[in-house]
């Protein structure tokens, strides 16, 4: 056999193993996807990954531009609607959230409160119970209101509606604590209120006298928290809360403006759990609010369900959980969608990464040897030999 035909040989068993390494690599590529458990799609609309009929759940949106956020909330809130939720936006200062709502919904369709639209009121339309109850409920450390408070708050409410007035929020945070009984004493004498209304109310604030600081103290806080967005007495006829605008079948937005005003966020999740309790199904999206700024948040985190779908959005949610792994991990496990973007903190990637999971990466590793011989005559040797090695790799 001549030289050129060895050449021949030994390059043919040269390209026959190469071809060998590249099938055995493609192999090793697909298996690395199939076991990724990744779908890859063509470019898309954000908007297309909702579906109108799909069932809602947690979802978190998390990373990446503010706008890609928005419109990922506003197609949330649009299924929702379709599906007969009712939905409750909590912000910070999102002008961007309110525009795209509004843009998208129709302003007749939402109802926004902020600094420019101050028309929000906790208290209007609610019965003495409801109110005395919602307080209590959104106390939070350093402002609690122990039981007999709420003897307190019912005298406060039956004197007002004694004199043929609808309670109000302003009205509780403005009392005149000292000189209450005096008040009620010189309402009877002028024939305002009866006796035995006077008696009734005041035997109300007595069995109630011992929180009246505490009660004083909650509203002083909640009025310096809430200020910016709550009613006053010549908007009443425009005010509104989460039970008034979920009953007209419209959207309740919301900027509590800072995640350090804890009673005013508490009092908005505690008005979602009287509709909760009435049977109503609720998206409640929460847009670059801390967990920890409220005690309530943490637990309607807790319990949110099917009844509850709790939207988180932030350009980083893992951030928004304070680091606490155990809330965090519990909400994205019961989480039915997220979508995660660019994060600026390789710890929250990770925190993410590992959420997503692992996977056995198959790699292939190859060894090759080329020998010369000219003893005799011209011969060229090649061997070459391949090993699979498995390994755990994040998605």
């Amino acid at each position: 056999m001549g030289e050129n035909s060895l050449e021949l040989l030994g390059l043919a068993a040269a390209l026959i193993n190469n071809h060998r390494t590249k099938k055995a690599l493609r192999r090793l590529q697909q298996e690395n996807m199939a076991n990724q458990g990744i779908t890859h799609y063509q470019p898309s609309q954000i908007e297309a990954f909702f579906e109108d009929g799909e069932q809602l759940g947690n979802m978190a949106f998390s990373g990446g531009e503010n706008g890609h956020r928005v419109r990922s909330i506003v197609r949330t809130i649009e299924c929702a609607c379709i599906q007969g939720y009712g939905v409750v936006v909590l912000h910070c200062a999102n002008q961007s959230l309110e525009q795209g709502i509004v843009h998208y919904l129709g302003s007749s369709n939402v109802s926004v409160i902020n600094h420019s639209n101050r028309i929000y009121d906790p208290f209007w339309g609610l019965t003495n119970s409801d109110i005395s109850r919602l307080v209590l409920s959104s106390t939070s450390k350093g402002y609690e209101i122990n039981a007999p408070g709420r003897y307190y708050l019912d005298g406060i409410s039956d004197f007002i509606r004694a004199k043929k007035l609808q309670p109000y929020c302003q009205m509780y945070i403005g009392c005149p604590h000292l000189t209450l009984i005096d008040k009620v004493n010189d309402a009877e004498t002028k024939g305002i209120i009866s006796s035995n209304e006077a008696r009734i109310i005041i035997s109300e604030i007595m069995q109630g006298e011992i929180e009246r600081g505490n009660i004083e103290r909650f509203f002083t806080n909640f009025s310096m928290q809430s200020g910016a967005v709550l009613s006053a007495k010549a908007d009443l006829c425009r005010a509104t809360n989460i039970g008034i605008t979920i009953g007209q079948n419209r959207i309740f937005m919301i900027d509590v403006l800072s995640n350090t005003n804890s009673l005013l966020i508490n009092m908005l999740i505690n008005e979602v759990g009287s509709l909760l309790s009435r049977g109503y199904r609720v998206l409640f999206v929460v847009d670059n609010i801390q967990l920890l700024s409220s005690e309530a948040l943490q637990a309607l985190n807790e319990r949110s369900g099917s009844g509850c779908c709790l939207v988180f959005s932030s350009d980083d949610v893992y951030a928004s959980f304070g680091g606490n792994d155990n809330a965090f991990f519990s909400f994205i496990g019961k989480a039915s969608k997220a979508v995660i973007s660019k994060h600026s903190s390789a710890y929250s990637c990770q925190k993410w990464s590992d959420i997503i999971g692992s996977y056995d990466k198959h790699e292939i590793s190859n060894t090759y040897a080329q020998n010369t011989n000219y003893f005799g005559r011209w011969g060229l040797g090649s061997t070459q030999s391949a090993n699979v090695n498995v390994k755990r790799e994040n998605i």
